[in-house]
């Protein structure tokens, strides 16, 4: 009898443990419904937390990180964009996507620099010239009007 009891007991707990676990995974999948319709509808504001807990609750899944690297890009932080990228890939280093969009935001980050340079540079310095065909050859790919960015000093 006593066999049968902790038999019992068992069973009950094992079922129990199921439950949680069935009601965790339903946890989860709603977020992610969620978390994509809100990416979906370009509300990244909604969708970037749901998209950290996802990423946080499913250590192998890298969705969630690709698409909190989107919204992140769109939103011109290219630093954290490139920041969910890489992790990213440190979960799965095949992951095409993610090595796009890192080299993507990895260009805007060099073009941004290149952009800032030529804004500083005196055109009258002896490396005016250098630094202007560099910045010209860099920035070509990102139809990045150079005047329009320059500001005139006084």
């Amino acid at each position: 009898m006593a066999r049968l009891t902790y038999l019992l007991a068992i069973l009950t707990l094992l079922t129990a443990c199921n439950q949680n676990t069935i009601k965790q995974v339903q946890i989860t999948l709603d977020k992610q419904v969620e978390a994509d319709t809100y990416y979906a509808e370009d509300q990244c504001d909604k969708a970037l937390p749901l998209y950290k807990a996802l990423s946080t609750a499913m250590p192998k899944e890298t969705k969630s990180l690709l698409r909190m690297g989107n919204c992140y890009a769109k939103s011109q932080d290219f630093v954290q964009a490139q920041a969910a990228y890489q992790q990213a890939l440190s979960r799965d280093n095949t992951f095409v996507k993610a090595w796009y969009n890192l080299a993507y935001v990895r260009a805007q980050l060099l073009a941004n620099t290149v952009s800032e340079m030529y804004k500083y540079t005196d055109p009258a310095s002896s490396e005016a010239q250098k630094i202007r065909e560099l910045t010209l050859q860099v920035l070509a790919p990102f139809s990045i009007n150079l005047d329009e960015t320059t500001e005139v000093q006084e």
